[in-house]
């Protein structure tokens, strides 16, 4: 396995795995977000695991952020994708990803590294949870329709 930056030629089968990831984002709200990512290398990164067959078997996107709950300095490492295919699943790819992503924000002067995932994604927190994260806050987000009139 190798982890390596994402590439051009990478960006069909990384839209398919953030397809799998988010499937109630639209396909184009994906490249527009996946062009904004690979734009600005020095506040965004993506990196991708590729296995022996030169497949990707997951990927890791992370931001620098200036502020994430729980942590004390700035700017912050943040993990705001990270996904692994399933038969690739518990063989160390998501590690890997991860460790990419730490190692990015170290280069950028970060001291921590911060990330979220759904309430009741218990295989992602489990996940973190193996990797070193601890909770930080627990929270329910709202929103409101606003009746125009």
């Amino acid at each position: 396995m190798t982890i390596r930056m994402v590439r051009e030629e990478d960006f069909e089968q990384w839209l398919a795995m953030r397809v799998e990831l988010w499937p109630e984002t639209a396909e184009n709200q994906h490249r527009l977000e996946m062009a904004m990512m690979t734009s600005d290398q020095g506040k965004y990164a993506v990196f991708v695991c590729e296995d022996r067959r030169g497949r990707l078997a997951g990927f890791t996107e992370v931001l620098l952020r200036e502020y994430a709950e729980g942590c004390d300095s700035s700017p912050v490492g943040y993990l705001e994708g990270w996904y692994v295919v399933r038969d690739s699943r518990g063989q160390g790819v998501g590690k890997a990803l991860v460790e990419a992503s730490e190692d990015w924000a170290r280069f950028f002067g970060c001291t921590e590294m911060a990330s979220d995932t759904d309430l009741g994604n218990d295989i992602s927190e489990y996940a973190h949870l193996r990797l070193g994260f601890e909770v930080a806050a627990r929270l329910v987000a709202f929103r409101k329709d606003l009746i125009i009139s």
